[in-house]
């Protein structure tokens, strides 16, 4: 999670359009410091020392000197009260794995959670059976073969790292049976919280974070089909994550880690278009080819010096678009189209609440048969809040958004138009070789039938020149059922129209 200390830079005015490019290299995440990396390690080596001894022999100072380290560190910490972290550090036990060790057994009884201090884990669920005592027969049975491979053990529905908790979901009742089974990848080590040390320390903030994640998941309209089990899945690979006023969640160009849902509050979008060609060149290249009619020409040649000027400033600013609220969702647009990096900006314009799922996790989720209905859902979520994007942009400036919806929601209409390019480029090669078998005057005709019955309900029946015409027509039908749906002002899509024919279906 990014925090915005710094503001999104203004544009430099006295550079073109390419040198601005060049100069941007703000879409380059950030790399940690080795000075940072060190410090935090030497932390890290400093508390396991600490916490290797017994407990009667941590002195109440050395354990108050990491309360701020500890609460920065793990996650779900630093919302703690102090005092409640220091009892952790005094009481809590340390345990160090080495990789494929079962630490946490689905259908045994749990009487522990674990806080990862470094290291990473996988969590696992057997799916196939709603017996836990079968999940737990299975699990015991996968640890006693010769040969170990977590497939034994089930899905694997989340990765955790440094800084995360696990086997929480165990603790919330009494004699409560794990849900899930958990592996080390790497040599681990853990803070163990014991139930004893739980209801005296983090049981009432734990407990409050499950419930939340529970019932977002069981009111969502999107996971409503899902079973019981499939929405626990969810629900242990979900993050609670909170931004505070003005803090940045997402900026444009950084890499995308997962999708955010927003809980409680909301962010502001704000996007910069001018950056999409040098963000994706492989995309904006295929756009190129196979719609050029999206990209508007420039108009540089006949316009004035102080004009050209007063234009780049304008387009290099970054654009507000739009508040999303609750039940939105953001980073869900690039991973359901396999971009790298985020096509937008999102600031907290206050305190903001948001569950997170990491970008592996919504791979494994969401890829699943029993998903099919809820991604499709997704799909036509996203595709209708870029027709808010859209409306909201610079008419000049939108083919890359209009590509992206294209892609959303008209991928085969686009695999078409891109097999009709093709075809004619082939027949333009060997048009020396080939009979035409239609003349000029018969291609001219078909084109002036086409254009008199645009508006018809025929428009769609006639034979367009290629695909490319389908592909925008249906775009732009988009556009305006979701004008007439939002009741959004009508009058403007004349200006982001790309298209002389009308679909009616």
């Amino acid at each position: 999670m990014d925090v915005s200390d710094d503001q999104l830079s203004s544009p430099r005015s006295s550079l073109t359009d390419e040198e601005e490019e060049e100069a941007d290299t703000d879409s380059t995440p950030r790399l940690t410091s080795p000075r940072d990396a060190e410090t935090k390690h030497g932390n890290l080596e400093k508390l396991v020392a600490l916490i290797q001894r017994e407990p009667q022999s941590r002195t109440d100072f050395e354990c108050q000197e990491f309360v701020p380290f500890l609460k920065k560190h793990i996650e779900w910490f630093k919302d703690i009260k102090a005092e409640l972290v220091h009892a952790i550090i005094k009481q809590c036990k340390f345990l160090r794995y080495p990789p494929e060790t079962v630490f946490i057994k689905q259908g045994d009884i749990g009487d522990s959670m674990y806080a990862i201090l470094q290291g990473d884990v996988t969590v696992h669920v057997i799916t196939d059976t709603e017996n836990e005592h079968e999940c737990f027969s299975k699990v015991e049975a996968a640890i006693n073969k010769k040969k170990f491979n977590k497939v034994d053990f089930g899905n694997e529905v989340a990765y955790k790292g440094s800084g995360t908790c696990v086997g929480e979901v165990a603790l919330l009742r009494d004699n409560c049976m794990r849900t899930a089974s958990c592996i080390t990848a790497t040599v681990t080590d853990f803070i163990v919280i014991d139930r004893q040390l739980y209801s005296v320390s983090v049981k009432e903030f734990l407990e409050k974070q499950y419930q939340d994640k529970t019932q977002f998941v069981d009111r969502n309209p999107l996971f409503r089909l899902w079973t019981p089990k499939q929405r626990n899945q969810l629900v242990i690979s979900l993050t609670k994550v909170r931004i505070g006023y003005n803090e940045r969640l997402v900026k444009q160009g950084r890499e995308v880690d997962g999708v955010y849902f927003v809980f409680k509050g909301d962010v502001t979008i704000s996007i910069e278009s001018h950056r999409y060609k040098r963000q994706f060149p492989a995309l904006y290249t295929e756009l190129k080819k196979l719609l050029p009619e999206l990209i508007t020409e420039s108009r540089r040649a006949t316009q004035a010096p102080h004009e050209l000027r007063k234009e780049r400033l304008a387009g290099h600013k970054p654009q507000e678009i739009c508040i999303l609220g609750e039940n939105e969702i953001i980073g869900a647009v690039e991973m359901l189209l396999g971009l790298e990096s985020h096509i937008e900006t999102a600031i907290a314009p206050g305190e903001c609440e948001l569950l997170m799922l990491r970008r592996a996790q919504f791979e494994r989720l969401f890829r699943r048969k029993y998903a099919a209905v809820t991604l499709e859902k997704l799909r036509e979520a996203q595709a209708q809040k870029l027709c808010l994007y859209i409306y909201q942009s610079d008419p000049s400036r939108v083919e890359f958004l209009k590509f992206l919806n294209m892609r959303l929601m008209d991928s085969s209409v686009l695999q078409e138009v891109k097999k009709s390019k093709h075809a004619k480029a082939r027949q333009a090669a060997n048009i020396g070789a080939q009979k035409i078998t239609k003349s000029v005057e018969e291609k001219d005709i078909i084109s002036v039938l086409k254009r008199l019955h645009m508006n018809s309900d025929s428009a769609a029946e006639l034979p367009p020149e290629d695909m490319s015409e389908i592909a925008l027509a249906k775009m732009d039908r988009r556009l305006r059922v979701w004008s007439e749906k939002t009741n959004m002002n009508g009058s403007k899509l004349a200006g982001l129209q790309s298209s002389s024919i009308i679909l009616n279906a």
